[in-house]
């Protein structure tokens, strides 16, 4: 789709139905939350086995933990039986297992299928292979990166090469030592529009001295509008 160079100052925003559209949000979907990496969780929040998040990543639900030797997994959310969701609540700590409220069919850390009713009389189902469905994960930068394409992209090229192009190198945010940050205080909201319109704020700066002055105090740049992007609306 096309940019509308409006003036030398201003670029249109995208078509006004792209923002509503159920068919484009679904593509959306479908063409970029399910196919790019996703950075997900604090990797802190999971501080042992059996702990675990779940996040909504385009239409699906992701279950997120750490094994038996602390290292970092992600499962889709359902029960490879009868598809129902594993766990209900957004976080907290399986003692030895996940098991579907269902059926009972049970899993281990990495995935693997270790019980079922009368598993014992169905020695075809293998258990590796009815284990939960993986997803790629990585843990970087203290934060647990997930992507769900069948063949992810390169993780050192969309990401860490991302972080090189922006900053010149990625020992420069690495010496920021962010792995070890601990967190202060987390607030979780709803915002009620189209993620486009929070992506097209967040990468103007427009507004900032307007409603975020204390920001443009400590980054003069922005209030000199050097770092500005001006939109303007298309119907």
């Amino acid at each position: 789709m096309s940019t509308n160079v409006v003036s030398e100052s201003l670029i249109s925003t995208l078509p006004g139905s792209t923002y509503v559209d159920e068919a484009v949000f679904r593509a959306e979907q479908e063409r970029i939350f399910e196919q790019m990496w996703f950075c997900a969780v604090r990797a802190g929040d999971l501080d042992k086995p059996g702990a675990y998040r779940t996040v909504q990543i385009g239409r699906e639900s992701i279950i997120i933990t750490r094994n038996r030797k602390h290292g970092i997994r992600a499962f889709y959310n359902i029960c490879r039986h009868r598809g129902v969701k594993l766990c209900m609540e957004e976080t907290g700590e399986a003692n030895r297992s996940f098991q579907c409220p269902y059926h009972a069919w049970t899993y281990d850390f990495d995935g693997k299928l270790i019980a079922a009713p009368n598993l014992t009389k169905m020695p075809d189902i293998d258990r590796q292979e009815y284990g939960l469905v993986t997803i790629p994960v990585r843990e970087y930068l203290g934060y647990v990166w997930v992507c769900l394409a069948e063949n992810p992209p390169s993780f050192e090229d969309d990401v860490m090469g991302d972080i090189e192009e922006r900053l010149g190198d990625t020992q420069a945010i690495e010496g920021y030592d962010i792995a070890n940050l601990a967190l202060g205080r987390r607030i979780t909201y709803d915002v009620k529009a189209n993620w486009k319109l929070i992506i097209e704020n967040f990468m103007e700066c427009y507004h900032c001295a307007t409603i975020h002055p204390e920001l443009t105090e400590v980054l003069p740049e922005f209030a000199d509008g050097l770092a500005a992007q001006y939109f303007v609306g298309h119907g």
